[in-house]
């Protein structure tokens, strides 16, 4: 498992609260765990989609502003967008995949993401931290879409 990379399936990952040498991974079929911080588990990803992890939040950051928590482009091409619900340094930030969140809603004491292909967490973060993350991806994957599409319209004006 060490050389696992966030892909599509993930729902989210964590520093495993029973053993802080492990990081949890939820795919939407399974759960495990894999060793490391999960911090630099996300930097390696990023750099085995091509990008720097300083690379991708800096690109979000002189786009949009997003310095608070900014969510992390993995993969223009795979529109993989995750954002943390705490500091993403935090042994209690959990990185959520925003593609793979269906809806969510406020709880008590947490939010209940339902994810897309029928798993439901309970996270500890507050309504409105998983509602502005979710808003900003949204922002962050328009722009992107919308760049794409007139690269691709460029392209044929050639």
């Amino acid at each position: 498992m060490n050389n696992y990379i966030i892909n599509e399936d993930v729902l989210c990952f964590t520093q495993d609260s029973d053993n802080k040498n492990k990081i949890l991974v939820i795919e939407k079929n399974r759960k495990f765990n894999i060793n490391g911080d999960s911090f630099k588990f996300l930097k390696k990803c990023c750099r085995l989609y091509g990008h720097s992890y300083s690379m991708q939040r800096q690109f979000v950051i002189d786009n949009f502003d997003f310095y608070i928590k900014t969510p992390i482009i993995l993969s223009e091409y795979n529109m993989i967008i995750f954002f943390p619900t705490t500091t993403p340094s935090s042994d209690d930030c959990i990185w959520i995949s925003y593609n793979n969140v269906d809806r969510y809603v406020k709880e008590n004491n947490y939010t209940k993401i339902y994810f897309k292909g029928g798993k439901i967490l309970n996270i500890s973060a507050s309504y409105s931290t998983i509602d502005n993350q979710i808003t900003k991806c949204i922002k962050i994957e328009k722009y992107i879409r919308n760049r794409n599409l007139k690269n691709m319209s460029n392209s044929f004006n050639l």
